[in-house]
């Protein structure tokens, strides 16, 4: 557990000042274990969230998601939700996903239990005494809680939340039963790949890395490196996956693999209906005829170096600021594939501590 719990816990006890104990225990079980508790039945799960937010009352508040810890955060209803066709689905699915990937400990319950007593909470050394007895079950608010804040959400991976409406925009392609392609571009550190296996674990497809297809040595001529973009195998792409996907054929292709500098033995991909391309350069307007969905990943340069330092190590931070980084620029200031996408997320504040507000 992160040391921030009670921090985070303190946060909230502002938001909410007449939080009871059991309220803060709430709090330590959801961080710890998720909702897996209330998940048996996908289609029961959509059923009473659908119930749920046919049922708020018009003036409900808007609350933006709050992160609990572990990595989770609450994703609070309101009747807006129900007009946004196809969300509550969506929130569903991501819900039941959330309770299949997010596992705890009862010593990690324990542990968060254990930090809250620094906050001197009143009635909660007795509380939690009483609670340890009964073996911790699982909790409800505590009825002042329910009586002044009216909650309503579910609660779900921080980054599910992050990346909803690009989810949103993906989930119509990966049901649709035909090919579709989605593109993430993007300045490095940004998310790309991250978001990809994202995908990858909520939806069925395949995942190509436009690392696989930087250009082989032998092809790096000045007049080819001179072009913004120039250092990555369009052609290949183009050839080996962008053209069979669109036929609905099996894919082979050539990894390239940058640090003998060659390319690697074929590799042979089943044809998937759904497949995300990802990487910088992959907007590429060679390219960008081919996606149903083009998507780009920002962040600011400050956040970027951050990612990288602690990615690659102070050496492996050089050749990104020296090379790779200004590369990247050089592209997306020639040829705009921000302009050109249809969604562009900011991930400035994504993947930060998960036990932070």
């Amino acid at each position: 557990m992160n040391r921030s719990f009670p921090a985070l816990a303190r946060l909230h006890a502002r938001r909410y000042p007449l939080m009871a104990p059991q309220d803060f225990g709430k709090l330590a079980y959801q961080s710890e274990f998720g909702p897996g508790h209330m998940v048996s039945d996908p289609a029961l799960a959509l059923e009473r969230l659908l119930t749920e937010c046919r049922g708020l009352t018009p003036d409900c508040l808007h609350r933006p998601p709050e992160p609990i810890g572990g990595g989770l955060c609450r994703f609070h209803l309101e009747p807006a939700h129900l007009s946004q066709e196809g969300l509550l689905p969506l929130v569903s699915l991501l819900f039941t996903a959330t309770a299949c990937r997010h596992t705890g400990t009862r010593a990690g319950l324990d542990e968060r239990l254990e930090s809250l007593l620094a906050l001197d909470i009143p009635g909660y050394p007795a509380w939690l005494r009483d609670y340890r007895a009964e073996d911790c079950p699982a909790l409800h608010h505590s009825e002042a809680f329910r009586s002044a804040y009216h909650p309503h959400y579910r609660v779900l991976e921080r980054d599910y939340v992050n990346f909803l409406f690009v989810l949103l925009a993906i989930w119509p392609l990966a049901r649709g039963g035909r090919p579709a392609v989605v593109a993430i571009d993007g300045r490095c550190g940004s998310g790309k790949t991250s978001l990809a296996a994202l995908i990858a674990a909520l939806f069925p497809c395949n995942v190509f890395h436009m690392d696989d297809f930087f250009l082989p040595p032998a092809l790096r001529t000045p007049e080819r490196l001179s072009q913004p973009g120039g250092n990555v195998d369009r052609e290949r792409m183009l050839a080996e996956v962008l053209l069979p996907l669109s036929r609905g054929e099996d894919m082979t292709f050539r990894p390239f693999d940058c640090h003998a500098g060659r390319l690697r033995p074929p590799v042979s991909v089943p044809f998937r209906p759904l497949t995300v391309v990802e990487g910088s350069y992959a907007l590429h307007p060679d390219l960008a005829p081919q996606y149903d969905l083009k998507l780009f990943l920002t962040c600011s340069r400050e956040e970027q170096r951050r990612r990288l330092l602690e990615r690659e190590g102070p050496e492996g931070l050089i050749p990104f600021l020296e090379k790779w980084i200004p590369l990247e620029e050089r592209y997306f200031d020639a040829l705009r594939p921000e302009e050109e996408s249809d969604l562009t997320v900011d991930t400035t504040g994504f993947f930060q501590d998960p036990e932070s507000l």
